[in-house]
């Protein structure tokens, strides 16, 4: 079973993961940002949470709807609330 939808979406993910170590090496080229951030696991870092706020807002439009049922599934299903936590640690840690 092949879905095509999914390809293109890995494809995107791949193109902007590109663009974003593109311009992460950029900004570290620029004078004094590296003596300021420190280290690149500090930019990383930096990147990702900036990434994750400026996708918030499209979360809350296209998703938003559904938060009610989310929490509720967070709140009676223990599979869900362990898959989602190992899923993050698992990812960052």
């Amino acid at each position: 079973d092949f879905a095509v939808s999914a390809l293109i979406a890995a494809s995107v993910a791949n193109l902007f993961a590109a663009v974003k170590a593109n311009e992460n090496k950029k900004c570290m080229d620029a004078p004094g940002l590296k003596d300021r951030v420190g280290s690149v696991g500090n930019q990383f870092a930096l990147t990702t949470i900036l990434a994750f706020l400026f996708s918030l807002p499209l979360v809350a439009v296209q998703e938003g709807a559904k938060l009610a049922e989310f929490v509720t599934l967070w709140k009676t299903n223990p599979i869900i609330r362990f898959n989602v936590i190992a899923s993050g640690l698992y990812f960052y840690g």
